[in-house]
């Protein structure tokens, strides 16, 4: 399996697309790691989300609901965000309603904090309502 964080990857059940962006603030949240263990993170990163591609179950540790999208226009629930979890990055991700089969990775952040800031909500929140109200894909 190859190592590389890509733009899209195609599995079995869903199409996994990273927002603009998102891939240089995965590189960015690696110049945090020690080099050495760079190269696990970044397979163990494509494991994760190719699971997800391919549909097969996330655990809550490696998986966790992370935060609550924007109201839709309605006023309704979007529901929720999530994050792939590779200690000590995290990807914060979306499954799309707009786009079928679909789940959007918004950003990463290297994370050695615990509470999710505000900032990482209010990205989310912009790819969310750029892709899913503005019919922005990427």
């Amino acid at each position: 399996m190859s190592t590389d964080v890509k733009v899209e990857f195609q599995g079995a059940k869903y199409r996994v697309v990273h927002c603009l962006g998102a891939l240089e603030s995965f590189h960015q949240s690696l110049t945090h790691v020690e080099t050495h263990k760079g190269t696990a993170l970044k397979r163990g990163m494509v494991q994760q989300i190719q699971r997800l591609a391919d549909g097969h179950r996330m655990s809550r540790e490696n998986f966790p609901r992370e935060g609550e999208l924007p109201k839709r226009i309605d006023g309704s629930s979007a529901g929720y965000f999530f994050a792939f979890k590779r200690l000590p990055i995290r990807g914060y991700c979306w499954q799309s309603d707009s786009h079928p089969n679909t789940w959007f990775i918004s950003h990463y952040v290297y994370k050695d904090y615990q509470k999710l800031k505000k900032r990482d909500e209010t990205k989310v929140a912009e790819n969310w309502t750029r892709i899913e109200v503005g019919g922005n894909e990427r």
